[in-house]
């Protein structure tokens, strides 16, 4: 018969709630957008266009433009057609967004305090008894003094509010309140303790500045930035204005807003209703009478359908239902739980952040680096970790106390990737002009580093408050979510730099370089060039995972903090009995740690395989015959290749077994042991290789036995670090794989064996040593690859093209939609109008009776056009392509030839002129359609 957990009134001060981040995160966001928005609506409108004309003229991003650039009259006349916002809008509207929103929040008090609504207490207490009882709650609250408090009497309702800030705040009470006082003191009673109670836990100041910021944002950004889309509309669809295509960048923009209202809204509700149930459990703390939430009458039990409804309409209110209330109050654990709207919520307004960030460099002019790359990641790194960490942190600790199933984290990192994903997929830069990105896997990762996240952060959280003693759980959880934030962080660094890149290129995964790779070693025998071919494409795409100086440390750190748990001395528990005074001690964690050696016996064990791989490997170039030995580097390349296929086996390997053999923690035993291998491998490669030539069988590239371990290590310092990320992956891979598989066969995993409880001292020392030199590997090896510079030269793998083919593919859609934007498009739609003029006159002159006069009667005024359009084209960028530079000369110069022998030929009564002009039109009509290719082509396929 199965017990009954118990129920443990847990602290609400041992875990942080969270909503103060949540808070924050909502402040980020709409400051964030305010500036991208703001920009963005001007942009539409046509004020600030301006900031693409360096990319029309064909300067890419971070480059500097020349100076016959800047002062070219086609680049003036950009400027001053499009125009171009100061510098100083971008950091002034956040600034003026926050100005209106203080003042907006000093004003509520006071209107909501005017006479003509409320009066001071003073004035409907003349005995003073309402005084003293206030006086007697507010020192049950804890708090150093009574707040201000006046009285609506128009308010028939048995309710209060408090508003204003934590410092000066005001309780506004009903006066329906007052008039129950007589009848039911209690209820009273009840209702000034849920006030005093926001106060006590510092509600006031935040909600208020919420409500602030909110009504000014909707006020001072999301009406312009609907005035601006308003005009862009109502110019592309007059009649008088020129053609004009509204792509579906412009139609994800005017959508954006409307998704970032319903995440705020949504986000902001949920935090109050939160806020609204632990002030309940405050009030009851204080001695509230419970029977007050009773005294509504719950609802009738509904049908499926309505219940849905229900749930649904829920979401919305920012006060809880009262059956809602009553149950919080009859057990908390809905509060301790990670509900799948709040990590939904987190994953897309941060996605949203990030993207907000990345329009703000866009809008720059160069693009700013370096700083600003950690202020786009930073942000919402920060803020997903201390949203979605604390709320599984609290959810860990409260299962651990009352004794409940462990939380996996699985469930709560789906709901966060899917929200990241949304996120992405409503903003505009993964899948621009199309509705998806054109690399669909790599949108994926998205949703995959969501539930790595949470089930890393879930499984250390578990981890470390099984093993904790200290007075409180607050250092292990702020090292658990600094280690996640760091990671996060990373990932957004790489994600905004080159996953952007990635999802919006068809194709990159399988023609990373392009057919015919120039700088493939020779093969004489054939049978490895595919492999040499494979790295080639392969490590550049790689190679970005390590191009931010975040990436090393972040994987150090995930599995440097779940291994300094075993290092913790077992100690009387301490922060169990603050968290929940009164527990028994038989509901206390008091769960040993599972032997950190199965994981290390597997990493080990990889090393091994690793060991026999690279041997073997050895052994097989040793056997080469010399015809048909590869030429120059491609020996060296083959064998770096292998080297990190063993590698990579061996860590797999070793992530497999561990996840087998440990019941819990089964991705920090998958990552531990995985390292452990990679360490342990990449030792027997440098042993192996730095001693080539004292093996006689396992020579490779010498016959005489030297020591050479520097130049092994500089040969593999680039691949290293490249691998350090991989075999994280790999680990993570391995045990996701079990814990499907094990899934899918239904058997539940067995809790892996415990270290004995009378672990002596020496089993004690032995496992902190064994800690300690894997810790210091842990640190030592990327600090080494940050603080060596990689080799320049003597290595094809390690030489990175300066400009991968995917990167110059992202710069030159940028120039093309800039090009076509700001008057591409307008010349050669007014180019193709005049041709079917052209075209349309042919077709009728042929069919009419008096074909010749009508020639001559319309042709004159065609002729002028193709004249016009080409003196146009001359003022305006060439084509920011080299290879359609040719096609561009080619259009201006016979579209203007063929306008003035054509007028020249009607004016002389010359046929011949008159045809030669018509030759150089279908000249010109050649040249326009391989640039309307060449547009097709650079914008994804949207013409």
């Amino acid at each position: 018969m199965a017990t009954e957990p118990p129920r443990v009134k847990l602290d609400a001060r041992a875990v942080p709630a969270g909503t103060t981040v949540r808070f924050v995160l909502l402040v980020v966001l709409m400051l964030a957008s305010s500036s991208s928005m703001v920009l963005t609506a001007l942009t539409a409108a046509g004020l600030n266009e301006g900031f693409r004309c360096l990319g029309a003229a064909g300067v890419g991003p971070g480059e500097t433009p020349a100076d016959e650039v800047l002062h070219s009259a086609a680049y003036q006349a950009c400027i001053a057609e499009h125009g171009s916002a100061p510098w100083w809008v971008e950091p002034a509207v956040p600034a003026a967004l926050l100005l209106l929103a203080g003042g907006l929040f000093l004003a509520l008090p006071v209107w909501r305090t005017r006479r003509s609504r409320a009066v001071p207490l003073a004035t409907v207490d003349p005995d003073g008894r309402i005084g003293r009882q206030l006086e007697r709650l507010t020192e049950l609250a804890g708090l150093t003094r009574v707040p201000r408090v006046v009285v609506d009497p128009f308010a028939a309702s048995t309710g209060a509010a408090v508003f204003g800030s934590n410092r000066r705040p005001t309780v506004r009470l009903h006066g329906g309140l007052l008039a129950r006082r007589a009848v039911a003191p209690e209820d009273f009673e009840a209702v000034l303790l849920h006030e005093l109670a926001h106060i006590r836990n510092g509600d006031v100041t935040l909600t208020y500045a919420t409500v602030a910021l909110w009504r000014t944002f909707v006020a001072a950004v999301l009406v312009p930035y609907a005035v601006g889309f308003g005009i862009l509309f109502f110019h592309a669809y007059a009649p008088e204005t020129r053609p004009f295509q509204i792509g579906l960048g412009a139609w994800r923009a005017l959508v954006l807003p409307l998704l970032m209202t319903v995440v705020v809204y949504l986000a902001r509700s949920d935090v109050l209703r939160s806020r609204e149930l632990h002030a309940d459990l405050t009030a009851a703390r204080w001695g509230a009478d419970l029977r007050v939430w009773a005294a509504v009458e719950p609802p009738r039990p509904a049908r499926t359908l309505s219940r849905a409804l229900r749930s649904f309409a829920e979401l919305w209110r920012t006060h809880p239902r009262w059956d809602s209330r009553r149950q919080t109050l009859t057990d908390p654990a809905p509060l301790f739980e990670v509900p799948a709207l709040l990590m939904f919520l987190t994953g897309t307004a941060a996605v949203l952040v990030n993207g907000q960030l990345w329009q703000l460099a866009g809008h720059s002019t160069p693009p700013r680096a370096g700083a600003w790359d950690i202020t786009m990641a930073l942000p919402p790194a920060a803020l997903v970790t201390g949203v979605a960490g604390t709320a599984l942190w609290r959810s860990v600790v409260h299962r651990l106390l009352t004794a409940r199933r462990r939380l996996s984290g699985a469930r709560a990192g789906l709901w966060l990737g899917i929200g990241m994903t949304v996120g992405e997929l409503f903003g505009n830069r993964i899948a621009i002009n199309k509705w998806l990105p054109g690399q669909s896997v790599v949108v994926l990762l998205v949703l995959l580093v969501g539930v790595a996240f949470a089930w890393w952060v879930t499984e250390c959280s578990h981890l470390w408050a099984t093993v904790w003693r200290g007075r409180t759980i607050h250092p292990p959880m702020a090292l658990v979510l600094a280690g996640a934030g760091l990671a996060l962080c990373a990932w957004f660094w790489w994600w905004q730099d080159f996953g952007v890149v990635m999802a919006n290129l068809p194709g990159l995964l399988t023609d990373v370089l392009g057919p015919g790779f120039p700088g493939l070693p020779s093969d004489p025998a054939g049978e490895y060039g595919a492999i040499l071919a494979a790295t080639a494409h392969t490590v550049p795409l790689l190679g970005t995972t390590v191009a931010g100086p975040l990436t090393l440390p972040a994987v150090a750190g995930l599995w440097v903090v779940p291994l300094l748990a075993w290092t913790v001395r077992p100690l009387p528990s301490g922060w169990v009995r603050r968290a929940a005074p009164g527990i028994e001690a038989s509901a206390m964690p008091a769960e040993p740690l599972p032997p950190l050696r199965r994981a290390l016996l597997a990493g080990l064990l990889g090393g091994a395989v690793c060991w026999a791989g690279v041997a073997v490997l050895k052994a097989r170039m040793h056997s080469w015959p010399p015809s048909d030995r590869p030429r120059g580097t491609a020996p060296a390349l083959l064998f770096q290749d292998g080297a990190c296929a063993a590698l990579l086996v061996g860590a797999a390997v070793a992530a497999l077994a561990a996840s087998l053999l440990t019941g819990r923690y089964r991705l920090v035993a998958a990552i531990v042991a995985a390292h452990t291998a990679l360490l342990a491998g990449h030792a027997g490669v440098l042993v192996l290789s730095a001693s080539d030539g004292c093996v006689p069988a396992l020579a490779s590239f010498t016959s005489g036995c030297d020591w050479r371990p520097v130049a092994v290590w500089r040969g593999f310092q680039y691949l290293l670090s490249i691998l350090l990320v991989l075999v994280t992956v790999v680990g993570i891979a391995a045990a996701s794989a079990v814990a499907l598989a094990l899934r899918v066969l239904r058997r539940p995993s067995r809790p892996a064996a415990s270290a004995p409880a009378g672990e002596g001292p020496r089993g004690s020392a032995r496992r902190r040593l064994a800690v300690g030199v894997l810790c210091a590997g842990a640190v030592a090896v990327p600090a080494a690859l940050l603080s060596v510079p990689a080799p320049s030269g003597g290595n094809v793998t390690a030489q990175q093209p300066a400009a991968p083919p995917w990167k110059q593919a992202l710069d030159a859609y940028g120039r093309a939609e800039d090009w076509y934007g700001l008057g591409g498009r307008d010349l050669m739609v007014r180019y193709s109008n005049v041709l079917d003029e052209l075209r349309a006159l042919g077709a009728e002159a042929t069919q009419s009776a008096d074909g010749d006069a009508m020639v001559l009667t319309r042709l004159p005024s065609i002729c002028v056009a193709f004249g016009k359009v080409a003196r146009d084209a001359g003022a305006y960028f060439p084509v920011p392509d080299p290879q359609l530079l040719p096609s561009w000369r080619t259009f201006v110069t016979m579209a203007a030839r063929g306008s003035q022998d054509c007028l020249s030929g009607l004016d002389r009564n010359n046929n011949d002129l008159v045809a030669a002009g018509m030759r150089e039109f279908n000249q010109a009509t050649g040249a326009v359609d391989s640039i309307n290719l060449w547009v097709t082509a650079s914008r994804g396929g949207s013409p």
